[in-house]
This record gives structure tokens, sequence and C-alpha cells, in this order.
């Protein structure tokens, strides 16, 4: 029975290989993990529990930090 639509193994299989990316170095691991937490996210609403939406919200909100603070220092390496 899919009492959760999946939503708990995509996210599962998308948090996996953004810690493989993230290992190599890689910004889709950021990506990745951003995909990874909007499912935890969903997951969270239809389990209905508050702590893994939070959680998962400010996973988020780093994680597109982290995008950002990676794109300007590519920037300042390429000057």
């Amino acid at each position: 029975m899919m009492r959760y639509y999946g939503l708990d193994w995509v996210g599962t299989v998308l948090g996996l290989a953004s810690i493989h990316y993230l290992g190599r170095k890689k910004i889709a691991g950021f990506i990745l993990r951003i995909a990874a937490s909007f499912f935890w996210v969903a997951f969270g609403v239809v389990a209905r529990t508050a702590a893994g939406v939070i959680a998962n919200i400010a996973v988020i909100i780093l994680s597109l930090y982290a995008v950002k603070k990676w794109k300007a220092s590519e920037k300042s390496s390429a000057s």
C-alpha cells in the first residue's frame, strides 16, 4: 500500500544522490537536496508531522543560501 504516495522513497533517493554529488564537490548536490526536501515537506504534510515540514523548509532555505554562496565564489574565482 502506498500510504505516502511514494514521497518518502523519492525523497530518500534524491537525498542519497545529493550526498553523492556533494561528495564530488558538485553544485548539483544542493539542487538535489532542495528537490529531496520538497518531497519530504510533502511527506510531512501527508503524514501530519510539523517537525518534518519545518525541518525540511529550513534545509531548503539553507541549501538555497549555499547555492548562492557557491555561485558567488565561482564568480570571484573567475575574475
